[in-house]
């Protein structure tokens, strides 16, 4: 298994974070090359998402826990698994978003993976591959999300 977390503070509160974040649809914009097959709206425990990306690598996706964040009165992070079930990635995507008050939160995005079938001989590559992922995807966040102060 390959484990890499990615973090980063946004401007916003954790509520209206979480549910950009969780509209897994926007992920378009922040992975490269990919296009996502997803319901509309907040991810929702029981949703199927099917991202495909450079019209080759299918990464289908259940939504096991879609808990978004309470800010009071003692602040609790939102968090989204992603259960990866194939057919090139197994293993768990999670996204956590901390409130670190009514304007500001830290997302964490973490990617707990291994490759399937014969990829598996491509693991070396896996960590920093998705580490430059989850860290381009949180920076490009800032504005996919529209929480940036102008």
């Amino acid at each position: 298994m390959t484990c890499t977390t990615a973090s980063r503070v946004l401007p916003g509160s954790a509520t209206v974070v979480f549910d950009r974040l969780t509209t897994l649809p926007l992920h378009e914009s922040l992975i490269p090359f990919t296009r996502i097959t997803a319901r509309p709206g907040p991810a929702q425990v029981g949703d199927t998402i099917v991202a495909v990306t450079g019209r080759r690598f299918r990464d289908v996706m259940l939504v096991t826990r879609a808990d978004p964040p309470d800010g009071a009165p003692h602040p609790r992070p939102g968090v989204a698994t992603l259960e990866k079930v194939g057919p090139v990635l197994l293993g768990s995507a999670t996204i956590q978003v901390t409130p670190l008050g009514p304007r500001t939160c830290r997302v964490d995005w973490t990617e707990d993976v291994h490759l399937a079938g014969p990829l598996r001989l491509l693991h070396p590559l896996l960590a920093p591959a998705l580490h430059l992922m989850t860290a381009r995807a949180l920076r490009l966040a800032e504005d996919a999300v529209g929480t940036r102060r102008r």
